[in-house]
């Protein structure tokens, strides 16, 4: 039994190794499903900005046709005095409005952009950090084997 103990040493180094790696493969798997997920939230919030800007430049034509017919109802010619003035400032805001909706849907993408960076860095470490781990529990069952058998010989 005694001489077998080098050997079974030498096993669970090996098994120790073969379980970093696998776990590190697992944890770079998890990490490029996180980013791939991460990735694709910032498509669909890119594309939710788009599309609230699409909707908000339709407001604003409604908006501004509303506008309009009030003007003409009321007696006023297109496009002289103050209602140029409102058209104006309703023009202006609802540009700032739609500018916002962009700006803010490009931040939340930007903030799923890096998530998905990090992800990936991380997988990647992980994964690297598997090999070390392997190689370290190679390394000292390999020492254990041979200091064992040596100490073996010597009984």
């Amino acid at each position: 039994m005694a001489a077998a103990l080098p050997f079974l040493m030498a096993a669970g180094s090996v098994m120790s190794a073969i379980g970093a790696l696998q776990q590190g493969q697992a944890a770079k798997s998890a990490s490029d499903y996180n980013a791939t997920i991460a990735t694709q939230n910032a498509a669909i919030a890119r594309q939710n900005a788009a599309d609230k800007a699409r909707q908000s430049d339709r407001e604003t034509y409604l908006r501004l046709g509303s506008i309009r017919a009030n003007q003409g109802a009321a007696g006023g010619a297109a496009g002289e005095g103050s209602v140029l003035d409102v058209i104006g400032d309703v023009a202006a805001q609802s540009e700032l409005e739609r500018q916002q909706i962009i700006y803010s849907g490009e931040l939340q993408a930007r903030g799923f952009q890096n998530d998905a960076s990090l992800e990936t860095f991380s997988g990647e470490s992980k994964q690297s950090s598997s090999y070390w781990k392997a190689g370290s529990e190679l390394l000292s069952g390999a020492y254990n084997y041979g200091s064992s058998s040596e100490r073996l010989k010597r009984s």
